[in-house]
């Protein structure tokens, strides 16, 4: 126990440091040194609805659900996913998305706010919109999954945050190495949790979560949605639980029109025949006029009132 401790306290001085500090490193030091890591777990039920964003750019539609699912291509594995994540190391593709919350029922918000930049920014200014494709995922059976709710900011936030902590801590409050426990949850969460800087500043959440996913085998982490501030609810899933426990539910388009502390959102099309192997979309264009709504959702936030 005593070097479990001095392991602890070693890894809480590396995050004031963790650009000059080797990933592997602390991977090391949490699995070798430190040793009991506690980890919370819970249950996504069977149906659970998740949500994912992806900004079009140039693309007016995604046509296959390799577009909208975690990272496949090697190329760009290679090439482009050079660094640490929420959750992920560099190279390693995951599947994030967002789920409901008490405070934020639509899925898709908190994961557009994921996604974007142009809610978080109070003076940007998007007339035509942003426009972005959401496709919703569904659990086809029970997973089991950790929960990351032990971040000080986020139990501030977040009521649903709040009943999950009192609900772990009831079950581990007995427990012979409960005080150890609780100051390395807190540390975890709240290191999974915070606003970065740089991508070296996600090193020991990664380094947690890699542990929990490759190690111990568990489905996937949720935790709240930093960019929300804490609000929202995320979700990260290894990438073997999505291709069998997640099935393609629905794909829709939408339009994120702003302008500085106004937004508005534009539903435009969807599809739910994805064709076969969900690989050529049939999307209903017959459903809006797109031109008419963007010109009108445009209209109404560039006149709206400040106060």
């Amino acid at each position: 126990m005593e070097e479990s401790e001095k392991a602890f306290k070693e890894l809480i001085s590396y995050s004031s440091k963790l650009d000059k500090i080797e990933y592997t490193d602390i991977r090391d030091l949490i699995k070798e040194s430190v040793r009991h890591i506690p980890i919370t777990t819970a249950k996504l039920y069977k149906n659970t609805p998740i949500d994912r964003a992806r900004i079009n750019g140039k693309t007016k539609f995604f046509n296959k659900e390799d577009d909208l699912t975690y990272i496949k291509d090697k190329n760009v594995i290679k090439k482009r996913l050079l660094e640490f994540g929420r959750a992920n190391k560099p190279h390693e593709p995951l599947f994030y998305g967002a789920l409901e919350s008490s405070l934020i029922k639509q899925n898709r918000l908190t994961a557009f706010l994921e996604t974007s930049t142009l809610l978080r920014d109070t003076k940007s200014v998007c007339l035509d919109g942003q426009l972005f494709t959401l496709s919703r995922w569904v659990t086809n059976e029970e997973l089991i999954i950790a929960e990351m709710v032990f971040s000080d900011d986020a139990l501030k936030s977040n009521p649903d945050t709040l009943k999950s902590f009192q609900n772990h801590f009831d079950q581990i409050k007995t427990h012979p190495m409960r005080e150890f426990g609780l100051r390395q949850l807190q540390f975890f969460s709240n290191e999974f949790s915070k606003q970065v800087k740089s991508h070296h500043d996600y090193k020991i959440g990664v380094a947690y979560s890699d542990l929990l996913l490759n190690d111990y085998g568990i489905a996937g982490i949720t935790y709240p949605s930093v960019q929300s501030g804490y609000q929202g609810q995320n979700i990260v899933l290894r990438t073997d639980i999505v291709d069998k426990h997640l099935d393609l539910y629905s794909v829709s388009t939408h339009r994120m029109h702003k302008n500085k502390m106004e937004s508005l959102l534009g539903n435009y099309f969807h599809t739910k025949n994805f064709g076969k192997n969900n690989s050529s979309f049939a999307w209903d264009l017959k459903e809006c006029d797109e031109e008419k709504i963007k010109k009108d959702y445009a209209e109404k936030v560039k006149n709206a009132n400040y106060k």
